[in-house]
């Protein structure tokens, strides 16, 4: 999005060329999703904090392993992909097939990360969605991520 309005000036104002460079672009897209990170981070764990959405600890790990773990709160991995996408979206030239291949591949194994947390909040232990199911699931979003790049190229 923000691509988009910045190259759209550059034929009045030729500072803003320096957003063509994806070097440039990938700095200012580190640097928004730490922010973003940053700030909803702290509120979202908060959040898993009080309703108690912690996962179940493995028992056959070392002893203060559990002690440490005892009470972490669970799905971080949705503050990452929050920060991630974000990002992305405000960067990346949108026009591109492989951006949004990428996004597709994030969301898609993020959700199958939530799926795994939410069994195993569920069912309060640690061994979440199956193996094989896991495994499944990666090799269907590799084949469809596959199938996308070669359809569209």
């Amino acid at each position: 999005m923000l691509f988009h309005f910045f190259t759209s000036f550059i034929e009045h104002y030729s500072f803003f060329n320096v957003f063509k460079y994806l070097t440039f672009r990938t700095g200012l897209s580190v640097m928004t999703s730490l922010i973003v990170v940053f700030i909803i981070g702290a509120p979202l764990i908060k959040i898993f904090s009080e309703k108690m959405i912690t996962g179940p600890i493995r028992q056959d790990g070392p002893i203060d392993h559990i002690v440490k773990k005892s009470g972490t709160p669970t799905m971080g991995g949705v503050i990452i992909i929050i920060g991630i996408i974000s990002s992305t979206l405000l960067w990346a030239d949108l026009r591109n097939i492989y951006v949004w291949t990428l996004i597709f591949v994030s969301i898609s194994l993020g959700a199958l990360g939530l799926l795994d947390d939410t069994l195993k909040i569920k069912y309060k232990n640690s061994s979440g969605l199956k193996s094989k199911y896991k495994f499944s699931g990666q090799l269907l979003i590799g084949a469809l991520a596959l199938f996308i790049l070669f359809e569209f190229f």
